[in-house]
């Protein structure tokens, strides 16, 4: 079964979409995206003229240095932001980097900035795992993810067995995740 990502977007904007939506602060040069992409500069640039001509996508020149960022004034932005965070954003690039160790994972959300909506440019991405994954295949998994957006992927991994007595003990910590907004990314924090 294709994503509903491939179904809506090609390969190409999907890049470009996650890069410039799930960072609406941010701006790239073309060059930039290519590599943090892997995506040739010559379909890059294709994209952003259409993106840019359809105002989605704003252009800015400083002498022959030109740089791209999502247009947060368009009033598709936050309804389109919503659909690349659900289909190929960062949300759904962690989704898929853990499906293969789904078995492992009790509960996998983002908390903190990113879904408090609260995020810029070089926030880092807090993620909390619940399960018996290793930190060691959870920092493997997050590693081409990170190359993509350009950002670190803060890894918490707690067993369910501790992440029960915290939640019974009112950690702190645990207690501030599972209260402020999160973005469920595989199971929910009951299965854990």
């Amino acid at each position: 079964m294709d994503s509903a990502a491939a179904v809506l977007f090609g390969k190409t904007r999907q890049a470009v979409l996650a890069l410039l939506f799930d960072q609406p602060g941010a701006s790239y040069y073309l060059r930039e995206m290519s590599r943090m992409s892997g995506i040739a500069p010559g379909p890059l640039q294709h994209e952003l003229t259409q993106l840019h001509k359809a105002d989605l996508v704003v252009r800015s020149q400083d002498g022959n240095r030109v740089t791209y960022q999502a247009n947060t004034a368009h009033p598709a932005f936050s309804d389109l932001q919503g659909l690349v965070s659900k289909t190929c954003g960062v949300p759904a690039q962690l989704t898929a980097a853990f499906t293969p160790h789904v078995a492992r994972i009790a509960f996998a959300a983002i908390y903190g900035s990113l879904a408090k909506g609260t995020n810029h440019a070089r926030s880092d991405v807090d993620l909390l795992i619940v399960g018996d994954i290793d930190l060691q295949t959870a920092l493997a998994a997050v590693a081409p993810v990170e190359a993509r957006i350009g950002r670190e992927v803060s890894v918490r991994i707690f067993s369910r067995e501790e992440y029960r007595a915290r939640r019974a003990r009112q950690d702190q910590f645990i207690e501030g995740v599972m209260t402020g907004p999160l973005t469920p990314l595989l199971g929910a924090p009951d299965d854990a």
